[in-house]
């Protein structure tokens, strides 16, 4: 295997690690929330509502992707409309715009 290969699979474990540990803080916070709002609703004879998700929950976690060859095209593609449109507008300005035939 090579070594990107490798330290790439380091890396996976790593974050899957992250994610389950902040999986775990954001259920037992949830938990602790739940456990509040029924102490409090038995405190007050009303029914507990549903709790909310907790607030540092960030959900999971993905790299941002890299500027590639594709968008790279993209930004070629929308320079060469736009210098088309420019030599476009310079030749009709040369016929001041008139668009009938002589």
């Amino acid at each position: 295997m090579s070594p990107l290969g490798s330290k790439s699979a380091k890396t996976d474990k790593a974050a899957a690690a992250a994610d389950k540990k902040a999986a775990k803080a954001a259920a037992a916070a949830e938990k602790k929330a739940a456990k509040a709002a029924a102490k409090a609703g038995k405190a007050t004879g009303k029914p507990a509502k549903a709790a909310a998700p907790a607030a540092g929950a960030r959900g999971i976690v993905v790299e941002k992707p890299k500027f590639s060859v594709y968008s790279m095209l993209l930004v070629l593609s929308f320079l060469a409309l736009l210098i088309g449109c420019l030599c476009l507008s310079a030749e009709m300005s040369a016929y001041n715009w008139e668009f009938k035939a002589r």
